[in-house]
């Protein structure tokens, strides 16, 4: 966590600062980022940042836990909670591919999470990410089955992570290269992700997620 001499800064220089640095960790990964890179793309002194934060560890958590806090506003933040299962699944997806497309930097660093050597951040970032997410969606999964909505005969755990690891996919697949080539060519898209129609791709996708969920329509018996 930054120190106090962070917090005492200017807001723009602040903001200067985490946004160089989250941008650098995204592009060239964790390892290959040093400080003095950081410094010299922020315009301040090497010397400066360590007046700010103890160490290289503490920016990266800093920058990954203030991405997390910012993704998680602009997804949940418009959440009426009165909304059934559907209309906030669909929330769900539209904000965060909207957030993924303006702010891909805070997607990719979610990603390099997960390289290896980057285990010692899982315990500090990851748990408590999955941990708001998983519950949010049993919670919804559950709700939607008291309510007569969502079919009881699935797992609400294993459904939960199903939704969101299409989630996490969907969302990669507008930032990272790889996982755009997946999506081309399991799409049969010709061209690049010019050629792609986001809005259609999240249409059929929550249509899914609601087909899989939906109870099977009772039988007519004439």
């Amino acid at each position: 966590m930054p120190k106090s001499t962070f917090n005492n800064l200017p807001l723009e220089k602040r903001e200067r600062i985490l946004r160089v640095a989250a941008e650098l960790f995204a592009q060239t990964g964790y390892t290959k980022t040093d400080v003095a890179l950081i410094a010299r793309e922020a315009g301040v002194a090497k010397g400066s940042m360590y007046n700010y934060f103890e160490s290289k560890d503490d920016i990266y958590v800093h920058v990954c836990a203030r991405a997390l806090e910012q993704s998680r506003t602009a997804v949940y933040g418009g959440i009426d909670k009165s909304w059934d299962i559907y209309r906030q699944i669909d929330h769900i997806f539209r904000k965060g591919s909207a957030f993924a497309v303006e702010s891909p930097e805070f997607v990719l660093l979610y990603l390099n999470v997960s390289s290896v050597g980057m285990e010692r951040f899982a315990e500090a970032l990851t748990r408590e990410v999955e941990h708001y997410t998983a519950n949010h969606l049993r919670n919804l999964i559950r709700k939607g089955m008291e309510a007569g909505i969502v079919r009881p005969d699935i797992n609400a755990s294993m459904t939960a992570f199903f939704i969101n690891s299409m989630y996490i996919v969907l969302l990669l697949s507008f930032v990272s290269r790889h996982f755009q080539i997946r999506l081309l060519e399991y799409l049969e898209i010709e061209g690049d992700m010019e050629e792609l129609d986001r809005e259609a791709i999240l249409d059929q996708l929550v249509g899914m997620i609601e087909s899989m969920l939906k109870p099977a329509a009772p039988l007519n018996d004439n």
